[in-house]
């Protein structure tokens, strides 16, 4: 019983480490089957939320940039999420789509697309970055893709980049909203 005790205590520990709580109107379940509430950003915290849909070409084009971002996140105080949309995806789907594409970060789970709807996100990759305040940027991970089957070889801005590092700062971000381009969410069912 004390073993299952101590368990429990380091799954709480983690699950408040990364925003992770037992409910709320914008909870998604991670793939451990953990709540986690990524909007409620602990003090001195940065909350970076990639909205995602494992079907989109645009926001699987951005796995090598992701696995970049969280490598130079690492050791500073941001916590990194991949927000699936799609309301048919089960966990066995999300951890195979997060191996094949070696996704860095906390991925989670939102069939019903609260957490996207609560932030405004409206395409598939989106980008939000979160203090304890609220949100400070939304929008593209940089302008690689400058509209639908226009891509650029590499990025000139990378606006999410700069969005942290100024969060970080305690600045503001510049330029606090830029456009996705990339896929719409996936209609929800209708009740």
């Amino acid at each position: 019983m004390r073993g299952k005790g101590i368990a429990l205590a380091f799954l709480f520990a983690g699950a408040v480490a990364c925003g992770c709580a037992t409910s709320g109107a914008t909870a998604a379940t991670d793939l451990d089957g953990v709540q986690c509430e990524p909007l409620q950003v602990p003090e001195g915290r940065i909350h970076v939320l990639v909205v995602t849909n494992h079907e989109c070409p645009i926001a699987n084009s951005y796995a090598p940039t992701l696995r970049a971002l969280a490598e130079a996140w690492r050791s500073l105080p941001v916590d990194l999420f991949l927000v699936h949309v799609d309301p048919d995806i089960t966990v066995a789907a999300a951890r195979a789509h997060a191996a094949a594409y070696e996704l860095p970060g906390h991925v989670l789970l939102d069939p019903r697309q609260r957490i996207a709807a609560a932030v405004g996100a409206t395409r598939t990759p989106e980008a939000v970055v979160l203090n304890r305040s609220g949100v400070l940027y939304r929008g593209r991970i940089d302008d690689q893709w400058r509209a639908l089957g226009e891509r650029l070889p590499a990025p000139t801005v990378d606006d999410l980049r700069a969005a942290v590092a100024a969060a970080l700062k305690g600045e503001p971000v510049a330029r606090p909203f830029m456009p996705a381009t990339g896929c719409l969410l996936p209609a929800l069912p209708r009740d």
